[in-house]
């Protein structure tokens, strides 16, 4: 059934049509069937020996084989249709026979043949001797159990640790019952005799040898634990493969039978990439749209040609209900300025010198929805950080300074640590003059780009961090040492292959300021190695704002943080691009409305349960409205709607949208 329908789909669809066969889950789950019904045909049986045959009765088929015994009894093991096989030792041949009866073995003596009977797999565990009745050299375990049959007899000894063999008559001339069993302990092999009257029983005897697994009642056991075994191991052999194959290709999610019908002519590949995107798109099949824009991000497709998929997440931290206390009357804060001295820092540094006391008036007169009688009460700090070359130190700048607290000045060397840079100490003020005196000193050199950040972090983290909110601001216009940072050039007294200093690795002193409960942020001038950096360190944590502003904008930038820190954050939803780097995660919105805007025509698109939204191409840019469910706790503080965005017509793989629902006026006030 299974190549009957991949063969249809083969023939049904031309070979530009042709889609991924084995995107199909249909096929592949045939397959697979397909597969395990061929696992039952697995040999490996075992066999009664009789020697000194001259011939055995039955149905011979095939030509005669050469080989030796193994072989024989091998080539019968693979023939279903084969019962018994008769070999000659003397001319190494054999022959293939059917209808032969293992519990009646039916052979004439007094040759040199050997006959091999094919036993049934319940057998297995057992020596098996016809024709004999052991009666006379054992000990009953059981009376006499009538009624069973061949499987049942057998089962039961092996159940049985007192039994050795089990005796079966299948056939009592005495009466009219068939299918007698005894069980038996002290059982004698060697003591067996074929008797006349005795054709009717046959004599299990438990093998000592038999090392496989037996389950009473099935008819397969050994063949099933292989075939189960198989099964997992071709699996994992496949999965293997085509991953490595995807992998080397660059590939996720394109099927590896789509490859056989993309033209090999770059502007026919680049059509068929630009249908297949289209084809997946009017479907709303995601897994479609990835495999597709794979091919078509390979061939090179114009990024205006491809139609923009996003997948909704919403920002979970804000998804919580506010709560109203309006019995806290103070709200502390603690903001921690960062800052570069080093000579192109003039402007930024006297940006952040009357920040100051903008920011203490901006948060004196902020109102907090949540604590609507608390006044901000705000704690200041800052450290400097300078760098260990020669020109700053003959300006007699330190390496790191500390508002209210101590100074680095020595030369770099082997036996400075990050340790020393811990004990700084340092003092949290409400005195905005105090500090603005202070910030207000002069510049150092700096030599190359890479400044001794790393130094400063360790000063702050080692601040007493107690308030309700808390804010350490950096702001520079280059990156910290470290050739993991950026790829700029490192000074002479940096380590020559990592670039790092005696301050050791940043992330060291920001995985102590997220402990303590601060935020981050770091204020760059764009510079590509800054700008590096952050992304770098964004990377441990994963909450650090890095932005660039102009001078002018600091203390608007600084507030704006602040405030999203006290106040009732909006309901946010962030819209990715749908690609096989960002594929949906945990958080995922979905069944939620948008109401889409293009050149003034509004239209409404659900986001389904697979939280996509399709908005295709557009010949300008679409805008959007998110019209969010109704979320218990969450209506009377909320908006119904987002704030409107507005989206790139142009497909972009690396851009997201924030949508935020505001906090609704009256609950504000």
């Amino acid at each position: 059934e299974a190549v009957t329908h991949f063969a249809k789909t083969l023939t049904n669809r031309s070979r530009s049509q042709l889609r991924p066969v084995f995107a199909d889950w249909v096929t592949a789950s045939k397959v697979m069937l397909l597969l395990l019904s061929l696992f039952p045909l697995v040999h490996g049986g075992k066999f009664m020996e009789i020697e000194g045959v001259s011939a055995a009765p039955g149905t011979s088929f095939g030509d005669s084989l050469t080989g030796n015994a193994a072989s024989c009894q091998d080539a019968c093991d693979k023939e279903m249709s084969c019962d018994c096989a008769l070999f000659d030792p003397l001319h190494g041949s054999c022959k293939m026979q059917a209808d032969c009866l293992y519990f009646h073995p039916d052979y004439e003596g007094g040759g040199n043949l050997e006959l091999y009977i094919k036993l049934p797999p319940h057998s297995w565990p057992f020596s098996v001797f016809p024709g004999t009745n052991a009666n006379r050299d054992g000990q009953d375990v059981t009376v006499d159990k009538k009624g069973m049959t061949e499987q049942d007899c057998v089962d039961l000894c092996y159940q049985s640790t007192d039994c050795q063999c089990a005796v079966l008559l299948t056939k009592d001339r005495w009466s009219s019952a068939d299918d007698h069993c005894w069980l038996q302990s002290k059982c004698h092999p060697e003591g067996f005799k074929q008797m006349n009257h005795a054709q009717e029983y046959i004599t299990f005897v438990k093998d000592p040898k038999f090392g496989g697994f037996y389950e009473t009642g099935s008819g397969s056991p050994v063949m099933l634990i292989i075939c189960l075994v198989l099964v997992l191991l071709l699996f994992v052999v496949v999965t293997a493969l085509v991953l490595y194959y995807m992998r080397n290709k660059g590939r996720a999610y394109r099927a590896i039978l789509q490859d056989l019908a993309v033209p090999k002519e770059e502007n026919s590949r680049k059509e068929y990439a630009k249908e297949q995107l289209l084809s997946s798109f009017s479907r709303k099949s995601g897994v479609g749209y990835l495999s597709s824009l794979e091919l078509a991000l390979e061939a090179k497709v114009r990024n205006s040609d491809i139609p923009c998929v996003y997948s909704l997440h919403k920002v979970p931290e804000t998804f919580k209900v506010p709560q109203v206390d309006t019995s806290v009357t103070s709200l502390k804060v603690q903001l921690c300025f960062v800052l570069d001295y080093t000579g192109s820092m003039k402007t930024q540094i006297a940006q952040a010198k009357d920040s100051v006391s903008k920011i203490i008036e901006a948060m004196q007169k902020m109102k907090i929805a949540s604590l609507p009688n608390a006044a901000i009460d705000v704690e200041m700090a800052a450290v400097a950080y300078f760098d260990w070359d020669t020109e700053t130190r003959k300006l007699g700048r330190p390496v790191v300074s500390v508002f209210g607290g101590r100074e680095v000045k020595e030369e770099h060397s082997d036996t400075l640590t990050a340790e020393k840079f811990c004990q700084l100490g340092g003092t949290w003020t409400k005195d905005t003059a105090a500090l603005q005196k202070w910030i207000n000193q002069g510049l150092g050199h700096g030599g190359k780009v890479p400044e001794e950040l790393t130094g400063a972090l360790l000063a702050a983290a080692n601040l007493e961090w107690n308030a309700d909110e808390k804010l350490m601001v950096v702001i520079t216009d280059a990156p910290c040492h470290g050739k993991d940072y950026s790829t700029v050039e490192h000074d002479s007294f940096c380590d020559k292959s990592t670039g790092l200093t005696c301050t050791g690795r940043p992330e060291e002193p920001l995985q102590s300021l997220m402990a303590q409960g601060v935020t981050t942020v770091i204020l760059h001038t764009g510079e590509a190695a800054a700008v590096s950096m952050c992304k770098k360190l964004q990377q441990t944590d994963p909450k650090l704002i890095h932005e660039k502003v102009s001078p002018s904008q600091t203390a608007q930038k600084v507030v704006s943080v602040l405030e999203s820190k006290v106040q009732v954050q909006p309901l946010t939803y962030i819209l990715k691009p749908f690609t096989t780097i960002s594929l949906p995660g945990p958080d995922l919105a979905t069944d939620t409305s948008i109401e889409v805007e293009v050149s003034g025509k509004k239209e409404s698109v659900m986001v389904g349960s697979d939280g996509l939204l399709f908005l295709g191409t557009n010949t300008s840019n679409p805008k959007v409205t998110l019209n969010r469910p109704a979320m218990s706790g969450l209506d009377q503080w909320f908006d119904s709607n987002s704030d409107q965005v507005e989206l790139d017509r142009i497909f972009d793989a690396e851009k997201s949208y924030l949508l935020k629902v505001p906090i609704k006026s009256q609950a504000e006030s």
